[in-house]
């Protein structure tokens, strides 16, 4: 494991969005007196980014993650991925944020194109390349944007105003006809969906570490809810694992759970190793996720140091984190 991976990312802006969020956490946890069940609607599906393979010769022997090791403190992830050891020249991977548009003010995760997102090598930056592709219905609109010198990232904005008091009326026209603006008032609100790609190479001998904001899934849930199958067979929780939280926190308990989805490769290439470190948090009691290890699938008390896991055949790896809700 190295250095670079336990290096203390700096702490991000709080922004508006993440104050949102922040409030959500304090009501969730009870610290505004609310029931429980007053929260039960609150729940996000949560965003990650995925890694794919950029357009390139069929790939050699050793083409592959042989080691991936993931390390997650508070909001924040280092996902570090070591090549096969018969890599004999760079391959380029592209990181992807979701295809998306502006969401509404309640959306805790506006900014889905990962802006903070960075790569380094051996504690050193990594230089990567950055694309969009900025869409209205069918219609490839990227040029257009690119031409007219708006960001694409304006969906994030909350109102998704765009500056149009220096912008040429034939530019304005062009972007109104092509719909990806529309006036409101006296302004122009953004209506394009968009796409972030990061490009990166994956060089022979070199670990590169990834690094970004966590934007989970979350959602209140009882212990019967958490019993559901889907759960069970994503974070392999079992009759006893639920057995030992109603003996500790009692029948009628319910949990804040939250879900973590780490790219650890790209899809039909699930590397052969994939470690996991878990930094324990304030109020969080459980950590579960899919190991080698029967004895490690329910992480007690937040525990996880190294623990040997399973990704998904998409090459994500999924953990589940859960934290009781006080009355």
């Amino acid at each position: 494991m190295t250095n670079a991976m336990f290096e203390r990312m700096k702490p991000l802006p709080f922004t508006a969005p993440m104050a949102i969020a922040a409030r959500l956490v304090l009501l969730v946890c009870g610290v505004s007196g609310l029931a429980g069940a007053a929260l039960a609607d609150e729940r996000s599906d949560g965003v990650t980014p995925r890694i794919v393979l950029a357009p390139q010769a069929p790939l050699a022997r050793g083409a592959e993650i042989a080691r991936a090791v993931v390390y997650l403190e508070a909001e924040e992830a280092d996902v570090s991925l070591t090549p096969g050891p018969f890599l004999v020249s760079p391959i380029l991977l592209r990181v992807q944020g979701p295809v998306f548009g502006w969401l509404g003010e309640s959306e805790p995760y506006p900014d889905r194109h990962f802006p903070e997102l960075r790569f380094f090598s051996n504690g050193q930056p990594v230089p990567y390349s950055e694309s969009f592709r900025a869409t209205v219905g069918t219609v490839d609109i990227s040029a257009l944007l690119s031409d007219a010198k708006v960001s694409p990232w304006l969906i994030a904005d909350t109102p998704p105003f765009v500056a149009t008091e220096d912008m040429p009326a034939e530019t304005r026209s062009k972007l109104t006809q092509a719909g990806a603006m529309s006036a409101s008032g006296g302004d122009y609100l953004a209506q394009w969906r968009a796409q972030r790609t990061l490009g990166v190479a994956l060089v022979p001998g070199q670990t590169l570490d990834m690094r970004y904001r966590l934007r989970p899934g979350y959602a209140l849930l009882s212990l019967q809810e958490l019993g559901g199958a889907t759960l069970r067979q994503r974070y392999c929780l079992t009759g006893s694992h639920l057995q030992a939280l109603q003996k500790r926190f009692g029948r009628q308990a319910q949990f804040v759970t939250r879900y973590y989805a780490m790219a650890v490769g790209w899809e039909g290439r699930v590397p052969p190793s994939a470690r996991l470190t878990v930094v324990p948090q304030p109020g969080v009691v459980q950590v579960a996720a899919c190991t080698r290890s029967a004895k490690q699938a329910f992480g007690m008390d937040a525990v996880w140091t190294d623990v040997e896991t399973v990704p998904d055949r998409q090459s994500v790896l999924h953990v589940l984190t859960l934290e009781p809700v006080i009355p």
